[in-house]
């Protein structure tokens, strides 16, 4: 399969939180690093992208030669461009729209390089922004920085009435790791020592019909610097496509890993290179919603519940609707178990967010159908009596018990609350019994060939 011409083998490899969190406490971060770089998803990766992200390494400099060339001592050539621009729309009446500006504000952006400190407003948020990395999405260009606050920011063409511009730099740590709280916590530090240009205020509301005056006009090279100018212009636009290339073809593993535990470095699990106590517990449990299992655990959503009501609520971890059709309206068994459901999915909100604005692929959301089923099972009614108004099969049914015992046995081991271990133990045990105790007999006491015990040919 891996030499086949005809059959093309990709990677669905992806960096969990319970992995990151597991490299995290048993690696040193270059080990970490490394091993991930030998996962046959990078290879392949890299494989794919070498030719391109040679060429963009070339046009970058070559980006960065025209941009110094065309500066000029003078003041800003951009801004002056920009006003010819603004005086020529003018005069053929055609005034330039908000297009043209977010084209304009997305240049600016991508011509920023890390260390760059621009002044930008985001939220309640208006002052100094240290830029620690660019990126070209499909929506555009996207700059995460980091405040004087130690807050991280994204910002986008949206967040700016002008184009930004550099207003000084900061040196970065040595070891570039930006998605790194500790990272992250010396830029803001350096940031905040950092002795730069205060922003001019906005040019945009001169009168369009006023005559330019600019002071670079005093400039001898003007000519040379606006025809590098324009260089950079039509270089910055086929660097931002090649970028755009590269993440379309690949993520790198690397990177992925490093947003991962930003993530959790965010929300309380990692500091540095070390797990916090919830670390520990997240490194302790396996699931595909594995961060959001462990912040309810953690925020307390699945204490103080009876057996059967904590696998009604543990099931909306488990179960998935997969029908075309709608899924019915939840039921639950107590309104504390609503409240608690109502709690999960806020959490599970606040979590998809911070996906987003990683760059992360976002987790599955929890789901409600389930818990009605769970909860009676739990409780001991027959298996025709609960999966009689559900359109489970008996193998799906048994499927998903099996899972929700397994989630369940972990919180077991886990759960900070020494209560909770001992429901969560009950609650497993109230599971396995009918049709799923005997499916479990029935797969352990099957051979290992596959053949008929009863047959004398097997």
């Amino acid at each position: 399969l891996a030499t086949s011409k005809s059959f093309h083998l990709n990677s669905a490899f992806r960096t969990t939180y319970n992995m990151a969190a597991n490299l995290v406490r048993s690696y040193s971060s270059e080990q970490a690093h490394h091993l991930l770089n030998l996962s046959f998803a990078q290879y392949q990766a890299d494989r794919d992208v070498v030719r391109i992200e040679a060429r963009l390494e070339r046009r970058q400099r070559h980006l960065a030669e025209l941009v110094e060339k065309s500066r000029s001592p003078y003041g800003d050539i951009d801004d002056y461009r920009r006003s010819l621009q603004r005086e020529e729309g003018a005069s053929r009446g055609r005034p330039g729209g908000a297009a043209s500006r977010d084209d304009e504000v997305t240049l600016a952006l991508l011509k920023l390089r890390p260390g760059d400190v621009v002044y930008a407003q985001k939220g309640r948020y208006a002052g100094r922004v240290a830029v620690l990395s660019v990126a070209h999405r499909k929506g555009g260009a996207r700059v995460t920085g980091v405040t004087t606050r130690r807050d991280t920011v994204v910002l986008t063409a949206l967040d700016f009435e002008e184009p930004p511009r550099s207003l000084g730099r900061v040196e970065l740590p040595a070891d570039y790791a930006p998605n790194r709280h500790d990272f992250q916590k010396e830029v803001a530090l350096r940031l905040e020592q950092a002795r730069i240009e205060q922003p001019v205020r906005s040019r945009r509301r001169v009168a369009e019909d006023m005559p330019i005056t600019h002071p670079v006009e005093d400039d001898p090279d003007l000519g040379d610097r606006m025809k590098a100018a324009a260089q950079a212009e039509r270089v910055a636009r086929e660097v931002a496509e090649m970028r755009q290339k590269v993440q379309g073809r690949s993520q790198s593993i690397g990177r992925d890993f490093d947003r991962v535990l930003g993530l959790l470095a965010d929300w309380g699990y990692v500091e540095g290179w070390a797990l916090t106590d919830a670390g520990s517990i997240l490194a302790r449990t396996f699931h595909e919603s594995d961060l959001l299992v462990v912040e309810c655990l953690r925020r307390g959503l699945l204490d103080g519940l009876d057996p059967a009501s904590l696998a009604a609520l543990a099931s909306v971890f488990v179960y998935e609707h997969r029908s075309p059709e709608p899924p019915p309206t939840p039921w639950f068994p107590s309104p504390l178990v609503q409240r608690r459901w109502t709690s999960v999915l806020r959490i599970s909100d606040e979590l998809f967010d911070a996906e987003e604005a990683a760059g992360l692929a976002v987790h599955r959301e929890p789901d409600p159908t389930f818990v009605a089923t769970a909860f009676s099972w739990a409780a001991g009614e027959g298996f025709a009596e609960v999966v009689a108004e559900d359109e489970l099969s008996g193998g799906d049914f048994v499927r998903i018990v099996k899972q929700l015992i397994d989630l369940l046995r972990q919180f077991a081991i886990v759960a900070p609350s020494r209560d909770t271990r001992r429901s969560a133990e009950a609650a497993a045990n109230a599971l396995f019994r009918g049709v799923v105790a005997a499916s479990s007999v029935l797969e352990s006491d099957e051979p290992a060939d596959g053949s008929d015990d009863d047959d004398p040919q097997g």
